[in-house]
């Protein structure tokens, strides 16, 4: 009888183990959700082509360790200028951002705003990524850097057709940042500090006479049909953040933290490099089949007229700091080393 009994009671207790083994397990791996982020719509390139892909390939290697729930279209916060505080802060567990919206928090951002520095995305990204792993960006208190991004250089588009980007005197200009407005004023034109969205609502209104923004930025927004002008001219790079908080960093397991970090960094500067490469390749091939905006191309004079006109703000923005020099002389240095490895396509000269 005790015998039974004994049985009995160990049975019993050995289904209560199991069960709240198995309920423990599944509430960890429930409790390990990360939401990510950001104010961009789910079609936009940066989230269809590298942030997702990123998050499928980190869940793909690491099982149930951690669930990535997507927050796009400004879900848990529609401000771009908030889009650092919502990660810092932790609303957000991973976010998408863009630098430019907040002036200040990252000093040493500016570089890849600078016109004719960069030749392309890769170059961007690969540059930004080297210089965040060897501790000359800041700003990044708080947070991690999972990967470091950037849409093809910036062109000019114009609302009303101009005969050359060197007297645009009169002219009403949407910059991004500090960056842009200077050398839109070095052209005589009168800078207008405002989001993508709201550029079009100005264009649309008459507001503004034509705005700086990538090309693939043009098409996600739908800003295309609102100009006539399309002047390929390497306007700065807009670089982009993906960012996570560091609180839910420091929770995850280490499987989780090494397939972040292997499918990012260098992984996501190579596939954004590529991604945005083909796109701005496609959408001009698509402009040029439609006949407008038309496409301008400047001519040999009037390109090397606008590289001299960017030399002063090269230098003002390198002696700012001592910081700011150190970081713009390691960036030339991985330039350098990355076009004697592969030559790049565009040949802007560099002021």
């Amino acid at each position: 009888m005790h015998t039974l009994v004994h049985k009995s009671m160990y049975r019993c207790l050995l289904t209560l183990f199991i069960n709240a083994f198995l309920i423990c397990g599944t509430a960890s791996a429930a409790e390990n959700t990360l939401r990510m982020g950001s104010y961009i719509n789910a079609r936009s390139i940066g989230i269809s082509q590298v942030i997702r892909p990123w998050a499928d390939a980190v869940q793909a290697e690491t099982g149930d360790a951690v669930t990535i729930v997507e927050y796009w279209g400004g879900s848990l916060g529609k401000s771009p200028a908030k889009q650092f505080e919502l990660v810092k802060s932790g609303v957000l567990d991973i976010a998408w951002i863009l630098p430019g919206y907040t002036p200040g928090q990252f000093p040493e951002m500016g570089l890849f705003e600078l016109p004719f520095l960069f030749d392309s995305a890769l170059e961007a990204a690969t540059v930004g990524w080297q210089l965040y792993d060897a501790g000359l960006l800041t700003g990044f208190d708080g947070v991690r850097l999972m990967g470091f991004f950037s849409t093809a250089p910036n062109g000019l588009f114009m609302r009303r057709s101009i005969d050359t980007p060197l007297a645009m005197d009169r002219y009403k200009i949407r910059a991004v940042g500090a960056i842009h407005s200077h050398w839109l004023n070095t052209l005589g034109a009168a800078a207008q500090t405002m989001s993508a969205i709201d550029m079009n609502q100005a264009l649309d209104r008459d507001m503004v006479d034509g705005g700086i923004q990538g090309w693939s930025g043009m098409r996600t927004f739908g800003s295309f049909p609102l100009v006539d002008q399309a002047w390929d001219i390497p306007v700065g790079m807009t670089p982009f953040l993906l960012l996570i908080n560091e609180k839910s960093w420091q929770r995850q397991p280490a499987s989780v933290q090494h397939a972040m970090l292997h499918h990012g960094g260098l992984g996501i500067a190579r596939s954004s490099g590529q991604a945005y490469a083909a796109i701005n390749q496609g959408i001009r091939t698509a402009l040029r089949e439609a006949g407008k905006p038309v496409l301008m191309t400047p001519d040999a004079s009037t390109q090397q007229a606008l590289v001299e006109r960017s030399k002063a703000l090269h230098t003002a923005w390198m002696s700012a700091s001592s910081d700011r020099e150190r970081t713009y002389s390691a960036a030339q240095a991985l330039l350098s080393q990355l076009r004697a490895e592969a030559p790049s396509v565009s040949g802007s000269p560099a002021p």
